[in-house]
C-alpha cells in the first residue's frame, strides 16, 4: 500500500484540476493507518484517511464516495503500480471528452515466473485489461472494466446508489462483480462510457495469486457474483428466479465434466484444472439458483 499511495503522490497534477486523495481503511488489523499517514504526510493534493467498520470491498469505496467532493471519482487498489501521468491523462480525456465514466488499461506485474497451470483465460481474474491501442467510445455489454483503474461522475454513482455491498470481496470471500453491476447500468442507460489506454496502471500480484488453490476459490466465489448480478438484471424469471444462470449452468456444466475427462486421459494437466474450475463454478451456480428464491 505505502508503494502504491507514494507513487499517487508523485503524480503530475494539471493546473486547472483540483485532486484530493481519499483512502479507505477497510477495518485492516495491520499498521495500515500508520503506513497511509507516513505515505501522505507530505502529500501535494488533500488528503483523508477513512475508515469503514463494515468489512468488505463495496463498502469501503462506497465510504470513499460519501466522502469525496469532486466532480469525478477515480479509483484504484493498494496493488497498483501507478506512473506519474496518471492523473494528467484521467484529467485530459475529461477535459477533452467529458464521459460519464473512463476507464484505461491493466497489465499483470510479473514478478516470478508464471505458475504451470496458467492459462490467458484467467486474466480477468488476474485483472487484465487491454482494448487495444485507441480510444474507443463503449456502448456493448462484453468491454467492462475493473476497480483498479476506472473514473466515473461522482453523481451518477451516487444515482446508482454506489457499489452492491453483497458484491466484492469481503474478507477471504473472493466476491466479484460490484463494478459489473455499474458497467451493466452505464450501458443500458446509453451513458457515454469510454476506454482509453494512455493512463494504464500495473497489477502487483500477491502471493496468494500464484497458487493454485486461490484461483479454485476465485472461480467457486465467481458463481455468487453470477447469480446475483442475473438477480439484479434479469428481465426473465421463474419461481423468482433468474432464468439465464440456470439456463447457463445446465448448458455448460456437462461440457466442462466432458472436456474435464478428455484432457484428463490425454494428459493436459493445465486444461484440465481449467475445466475443473468451470465445472465447480455452474455445479455451484445451480446449487445457488435451488436454494434461493
Amino acid at each position: 500500500m505505502g508503494r502504491t499511495l507514494n507513487e499517487i503522490n508523485q503524480c503530475l497534477i494539471p493546473p486547472d484540476c483540483d485532486v484530493e486523495l481519499l483512502c479507505v481503511d477497510n477495518k485492516s488489523s495491520d499498521n495500515t493507518r500508520q503506513v497511509v499517514n507516513a505515505a501522505c504526510k507530505h502529500s501535494s493534493f488533500s488528503f483523508q484517511y477513512l475508515y469503514e467498520e463494515n468489512q468488505g470491498l463495496s463498502y469501503a469505496r462506497n465510504l470513499g464516495l460519501a466522502a469525496a467532493t469532486g466532480d469525478y471519482i477515480l479509483f484504484t487498489d493498494d496493488d497498483a503500480q501507478i506512473n506519474s501521468g496518471w492523473i494528467v491523462n484521467y484529467c485530459n480525456s475529461i477535459q477533452h471528452e467529458q464521459p460519464d465514466c473512463l476507464y484505461s488499461q491493466i497489465f499483470i506485474i510479473w514478478d516470478k515466473p508464471k505458475p504451470w497451470w496458467y492459462l490467458k483465460e484467467y486474466a480477468p481474474f488476474f485483472v487484465h485489461l487491454d482494448y487495444g491501442a485507441e480510444s474507443t467510445l463503449i456502448a456493448d455489454y462484453q468491454h467492462e472494466f475493473f476497480g483498479k483503474n476506472f473514473c466515473i461522475r461522482r453523481a451518477l454513482l451516487n444515482e446508482f446508489g454506489g457499489f452492491d455491498p453483497r458484491l466484492g470481496r469481503c474478507g477471504d470471500k473472493l466476491i466479484a462483480g460490484e463494478e459489473t453491476l455499474i458497467y451493466k447500468r452505464l450501458i443500458a442507460g446509453n451513458y457515454k462510457v469510454m476506454y482509453f489506454p494512455s493512463a494504464s496502471v500495473g497489477h502487483r500480484l500477491k502471493a496468494r495469486e500464484y497458487e493454485l488453490e486461490n484461483m479454485k476459490k476465485m472461480y467457486s466465489d465467481s458463481a455468487y457474483s453470477l447469480f446475483h448480478i442475473s438477480k439484479m438484471t434479469a428481465t426473465k424469471k421463474i419461481l423468482g428466479r433468474p432464468i439465464y444462470p440456470l439456463k447457463l449452468s445446465i448448458l455448460q456444466l456437462p461440457l466442462h465434466i466432458m472436456a474435464l475427462l478428455g484432457y484428463a486421459l490425454v494428459g493436459r494437466r493445465a486444461r484440465m484444472v481449467y475445466h475443473y474450475f468451470l465445472a465447480i463454478k455452474y455445479f455451484k451456480v445451480n446449487w445457488l439458483w435451488l436454494l434461493n428464491p
